[in-house]
């Protein structure tokens, strides 16, 4: 999964800024209704974030070991 997303992200490089702004809007989002209306149910976007940063982190040490060499 993280080769393929590797893949996708050189060939498609405006579609993936696309995806890392919108997990940038959802952690920003679900930072402020946690703090604004101290509701647990948007510990899910910080979830959410955490998750994807964690995916896009691995994709990226994917690309850089290997594709570095092409």
């Amino acid at each position: 999964m993280f080769r393929a997303y590797a893949i996708f992200s050189s060939n498609h490089s405006k579609i993936h800024i696309f995806n890392l702004v919108v997990v940038m809007m959802v952690f920003a989002f679900s930072c402020y209704q946690l703090l604004a209306n101290e509701n647990l149910i948007f510990s899910n976007g910080l979830l959410f974030s955490a998750l994807m940063i964690g995916f896009f982190a691995r994709s990226s040490s994917y690309k850089r070991k290997y594709f570095a060499k092409l």
